[in-house]
Formats: structure tokens, C-alpha cells, sequence
């Protein structure tokens, strides 16, 4: 019988799951090729090592980030800052998994990287601080504190990968509803009842029990 034969997409999409659900630490290369009906052996095809797996997961997350960003433009009247968080909400909801490893394992991420890793958030953050900084010289947007201000809403937007399901809900709708909240808040100004949410628009569900969600990616 042929020895069956997994691709490289295959073990990243099925490591991304399990360490979102497992911890990196508690998944072990066995588990991944058991469940791909495979050895260890044949995951070093493609991999050199778990790390390997991990840091290949963080690049892939990173770049759709910056990717997204970097091509994101403003509708008429809105300020560059709105326009990247629009995007970064788009590519959290779509990559619920790489997301939560990308928070949970952290300091994995930066043992096996190291200061690399950090720089490359740093920048990625930078980018969203300098913007919300020339919104606030347009006034266009509130004269806050940017750093306190991209912490807050990147951490809030990256929390979705807590309790965010895709089967309940697509991601579109998601990221709307993400975004009506982080740029407009939740009250409502008119104090009159609007439109009741469809209940089943969102599940909320149990967060992963690995580590904790940080301020900034």
C-alpha cells in the first residue's frame, strides 16, 4: 500500500487549529501526524520542527495583516486609520485560528524568533499609531493618546479569537458588526430602540483555555 502523502497546507491548516485549541506546548508532532493518518517522520517533508510549523503560521498571519493594511483605502470622508482597522478587522474574523495562536503563544513565538518577532509587531503597530496620529491633526479623529488608543481597539478586535465560530455566523457580517462597535461604540445617541440583532447573528462560545489575549498583536 503507497504511503499517503500529505501537503504542506494540510499541516499548517491542522497545526493552526490544534495549537489554537491545545497550546503549542501541548500539541505534539505525533498528535499532528496521527491525525493527518501520517508519521513524524513525514511532517519533516515539509518541516524542519514544530517551531518551524509555529513560526511559519506567524509570518503567513503577519503578512495578510500588513498586506491588507498596506492596500486599504479610505472611503470618501474617512481617515486613513478607519480604512487599516476596517482591513485588520477583515483579516482577523477570516483567520480565527492564526489569530489566537498568534496571541496565545506569544512568548513561544519570541523565544523561538526573538527580537524579530517583537520588531515586526512593533512595526505593524507603528503603523496604526502614526495614522491615528495625523487623524487626530485632521480631526477626524479623538485627540487621544495613539498608542492607548491602537492598544485598545487592536486588543478588542483580536479578542475575537476567543469566542468567535465561523459556522454561526459569515465573516463579513462579523466584521461589520466588529467594526460598528470599535469606530462608533455601542450606545446609541438617539436613546430610541432600533433594530433588534438577530441572536443567532454571532456565537459567543467558551475562550480557548491557553493563555490570555494581548493589547496589541
Amino acid at each position: 500500500m503507497a504511503a499517503r502523502i500529505v501537503t504542506r497546507e494540510q499541516v499548517l491548516s491542522l497545526c493552526a487549529t490544534l495549537f489554537a485549541e491545545n497550546g503549542y506546548r501541548a500539541t505534539s508532532l505525533e498528535l499532528v501526524g496521527q491525525r493527518l493518518g501520517v508519521t513524524r517522520q513525514a511532517l519533516y517533508y515539509h518541516f524542519r520542527g514544530k517551531d518551524d510549523i509555529l513560526m511559519t503560521l506567524f509570518d503567513r498571519l503577519m503578512h495578510r495583516f500588513e498586506a491588507a493594511v498596506d492596500v486599504a483605502e479610505p472611503d470618501e470622508g474617512e481617515s486613513r486609520f478607519a480604512a487599516m482597522i476596517r482591513a485588520h478587522i477583515g483579516v482577523a474574523v477570516q483567520n480565527v485560528s492564526l489569530v489566537a495562536v498568534l496571541l496565545h503563544e506569544r512568548p513561544e513565538i519570541t523565544r523561538v524568533r526573538g527580537a524579530y518577532a517583537n520588531a515586526r509587531r512593533r512595526e505593524y503597530a507603528q503603523r496604526f499609531v502614526d495614522a491615528y496620529a495625523v487623524g487626530t491633526q485632521e480631526g477626524t479623529l479623538l485627540p487621544l493618546e495613539p498608542w492607548l488608543a491602537v492598544g485598545t481597539v487592536i486588543g478588542a478586535i483580536n479578542g475575537v479569537a476567543r469566542w468567535y465560530q465561523q459556522s454561526s455566523a459569515s465573516p463579513s457580517v462579523v466584521a461589520q458588526e466588529i467594526y460598528t462597535l470599535v469606530a462608533g461604540g455601542f450606545e446609541n445617541p438617539s436613546g430610541q430602540g432600533g433594530v433588534q440583532p438577530d441572536a443567532a447573528a454571532v456565537h459567543m462560545d467558551k475562550p480557548p483555555s491557553t493563555g490570555t489575549t494581548v493589547p496589541v498583536t
